[in-house]
């Protein structure tokens, strides 16, 4: 199953790259017949040769793995605050993470919300950055809930997390300046 996703993002590729089989194949070095059978998920192919597929096609081993260089937040960004936002925007939109105020405890593991017994999820501790990713949370739900009446949704979202990105930088400097200034003094 996972193979048969790099086949198709591979073939995905090669199509918008306007490249035939034979082409990519010759430019990687093995058989047509090769490189269909990784297309069609019949045979797994190793790093070595996703590598030599990414290089050919001039993209990332990443945007072969995941479909998508935006969400393989780990390997394809240098920006740190932007690896932040991309992981949390992965965790949103797949609903593994939301944002829930006023809890209480009611069970040993399990929060509820305040005066509804309906399980709400699972508490999350966010130990840096909460400001800008609860701001992240909040805008996305918004966003979903209103996104047809965006003229361009897509430009839209990438604003908004270029913004918490460029927010989380910034807090990563002022911290990174704070700590300078700390271990001077000490």
């Amino acid at each position: 199953m996972f193979y048969s996703s790099i086949g198709e993002n591979i073939r995905e590729v090669r199509l918008e790259k306007k490249l035939s089989q034979e082409t990519l194949a010759d430019r990687c070095g093995f058989s047509n017949t090769t490189l269909s059978s990784y297309e069609n998920g019949r045979r797994d192919p190793s790093l070595d040769t996703i590598a030599k597929i990414a290089h050919a096609l001039g993209v990332t081993i990443d945007r072969l793995y995941y479909g998508d260089e935006n969400e393989a937040f780990i390997t394809s960004e240098t920006d740190e605050g932007r690896k932040v936002v991309n992981a949390v925007y992965y965790l949103w939109e797949i609903d593994a993470m939301g944002y829930y105020e006023n809890f209480s405890l009611r069970t040993s593991n399990s929060f509820y919300a305040s005066g509804n017994d309906q399980p709400r999820g699972m508490f999350l501790l966010l130990q840096k950055y909460s400001t800008p990713i609860k701001r992240l949370i909040t805008s996305l739900d918004e966003f979903r809930e209103k996104k047809e009446t965006y003229p361009d949704p897509e430009q839209f979202l990438e604003y908004l997390l270029s913004s918490v990105a460029n927010e989380i930088d910034k807090e990563i400097e002022s911290n990174k300046v704070r700590e300078k200034k700390t271990k001077h003094q000490g």
